[in-house]
């Protein structure tokens, strides 16, 4: 998942190291960049967040090429020695390395003779040149297997060198820059236009041009693409964490949703989708993308009454489902380069299934693999744990549902807009300065809210590393009870009155073994029932299929805050990144 950015011309360590701040979401174990003046290598690294390596950097404003990485780790451990950029035995080549370079224990085995400072998979790929050209990266990438985005710089030379496979990679040229990177963002400030690498391309750049090779290795043109951030999140604006401010962010993400679906664009990819003929339907997703796919499976079969059916992404080839061209797909990812994902989306295209995306990034590899992408027009999100994503997510699936039943998608979603609850921050301060002492959760609740209940316990677990499980309310009983004491607390979700009465008798199980009761809903309760409750949580009501968008905003935000309670910090949660482009 790491993040890897070159670039060459004036001030080259400030650029390189805004551009690392807005990779960070990628990582932040460690942190590292090379700079070249003179045929002099100049390199900085430090274990940690980006702002670790920023108090070490002497910063130049004078010409210079470069390369730097944040890391998210995967082989080896969290140390100098594994932090990027790596160098070549004769210290003459530096790399960064985004990926997985599978065969590197057998490429490592062939080169003995070698002295290995740590334990990654990159620093294998650097030791493997002795010089840096055109022909020598040719050479290195055949014998790699696995993924990878890299970028290369020699002490000799004036250009930068590039290689993409199954990791994504940009390239951009400004009037006084050249720039490689995982995300286009990196070029905001910089560069008006972009290119797309696609697998097996690789290259150089500088200055004054770029050189880009196929993977059967001819010379190609690309067409540049408009950098285009209308929905760029390039600062806090005002609150103290990215994550609460794309909470709040959700009533704009909706404000965007309902702008760009009003609009004929998006009505003919619609009445696209209409027009096939399918007989199942399958949503595939990992992590928060995969509970909006469960919504989105309660939406198509309530709506149109059709076989849905949601699966996890890393999971799905070894389902042993029926794919075929009677199949449609649908593929939820906030980045869209999400590697179980794609693995699964190729096995579906295979197998001759229509595919649709649901991505927030309409230049990545999951939209434009897909024959039809409908983006979720959230903006960038820089907090690890997803919100608005989330969102805006389970409006795209509300639409595509509630468009091919016929039925009218904006007004709903209007009211949602006008009627949108972010919830009481006293009373969620409160509870979550309650939840901060204990070890254990269980959230419940049935049908549609135990999908939510999923998605709250997963945000409690990302920010807070407090363990939460979630269940179907009617499950308890059959063996999870068993847990249940003073000293775990239960989180009860209930907002659809038809189901309202048995969420209330399990609620009653949970009282009479001694359990804290939690109540979160948008339903009426009677006074001698409250009395149940240690905390209730009242929640705006809306038509039952909006609820799900309702209600999780008040869930986001007791993680939040039970986060804060903890110390911990809610943009940057420990082992974990943002865009997850390793199987």
């Amino acid at each position: 998942m790491c993040g890897i950015i070159g670039y060459i011309g004036l001030c080259p360590e400030q650029n390189l190291l805004n551009g690392l701040k807005k990779l960070e979401y990628r990582g932040y174990d460690s942190a590292g960049m090379t700079v070249r003046r003179e045929g002099r290598f100049e390199t900085y690294k430090e274990v940690g967040q980006v702002q670790n390596l920023a108090g070490t950097v002497v910063y130049k404003e004078e010409f210079g090429i470069g390369i730097a990485h944040t890391r998210w780790a995967t082989h080896g451990k969290i140390s100098i020695e594994n932090t990027h950029p790596h160098f070549s035995v004769s210290g003459e080549v530096a790399l960064v390395h985004n990926g997985i370079i599978e065969n590197f224990e057998e490429l490592k085995e062939k080169n003995k003779d070698v002295t290995y400072l740590g334990q990654t998979d990159s620093e294998v790929v650097a030791k493997m040149f002795e010089s840096l050209s055109i022909n020598s990266l040719r050479k290195v990438l055949k014998k790699l297997v696995g993924s990878y985005a890299l970028a290369l710089l020699s002490k000799e030379g004036d250009y930068l060198y590039f290689a993409k496979n199954k990791s994504p990679l940009y390239i951009a040229k400004g009037k006084e820059c050249a720039v490689i990177a995982s995300d286009p963002s990196c070029f905001s400030g910089l560069c008006e236009n972009y290119y797309q690498l696609d697998d097996g391309d690789y290259g150089k750049i500088s200055l004054k041009n770029i050189v880009i090779y196929n993977k059967n290795h001819k010379i190609v043109e690309k067409t540049p693409q408009k950098l285009d951030f209308n929905y760029l999140s390039e600062d806090k604006s005002g609150y103290e964490h990215f994550m609460i401010k794309e909470i709040y962010q959700s009533r704009l993400a909706l404000e965007n949703i309902i702008e760009k679906y009003s609009h004929s664009e998006m009505k003919e990819n619609l009445s696209k989708i209409k027009n096939y003929n399918f007989d199942r339907v399958y949503l595939v997703g990992c992590g928060t993308a995969y509970h909006a796919g469960l919504i989105g499976e309660h939406y198509l079969r309530e709506n149109i009454n059709i076989d849905a059916y949601c699966l996890v992404a890393s999971e799905f080839k070894d389902s042993n489902l029926l794919v075929d061209n009677n199949s449609l797909c649908i593929f939820i990812s906030q980045s869209g380069e999400t590697a179980d994902s794609i693995s699964a989306l190729e096995y579906c295209k295979e197998k001759g299934a229509k595919i649709i995306s649901i991505t927030n990034v309409e230049y990545s590899t999951i939209a434009k693999m897909s024959d039809i992408n409908l983006p979720i027009f959230a903006g960038q999100e820089r907090a690890v744990a997803s919100t608005k994503a989330y969102f805006a997510m389970c409006a795209v699936l509300f639409i595509l549902s509630n468009y091919l039943k016929g039925q009218n998608y904006i007004l709903p979603l209007k009211t949602l807009s006008h009627k949108i609850d972010f919830g009481n921050d006293i009373s969620l301060k409160k509870l979550a300065k309650t939840l901060a002492v204990y070890k254990n959760l269980f959230f419940i609740g049935r049908g549609v809210d135990y999908v939510t209940a999923l998605e709250a316990s997963l945000k409690l677990k990302e920010i807070t590393y407090i363990f939460s499980s979630a269940l179907p309310s009617g499950e308890l009983k059959h063996g999870s009870l068993a847990l249940i004491d003073s000293n775990l607390p239960c989180l009860i979700i209930a907002t659809d009155e038809r189901q309202f009465a048995k969420t209330l008798n399990n609620a009653s199980e949970i009282k009479s073994r001694g359990g804290k009761l939690i109540l979160f809903t948008s339903l009426f309760v009677e006074k001698d029932v409250e009395e149940n409750f240690d905390y209730i949580i009242k929640i705006t009501p809306l038509p039952r299929d909006l609820m799900p968008m309702q209600i999780i905003l008040s869930l986001q935000k007791l993680a939040y805050f039970t986060s804060l309670e903890k110390g911990n910090d809610p943009d940057k949660p420990r082992n974990l990144a943002k865009s997850v482009t390793v199987e």
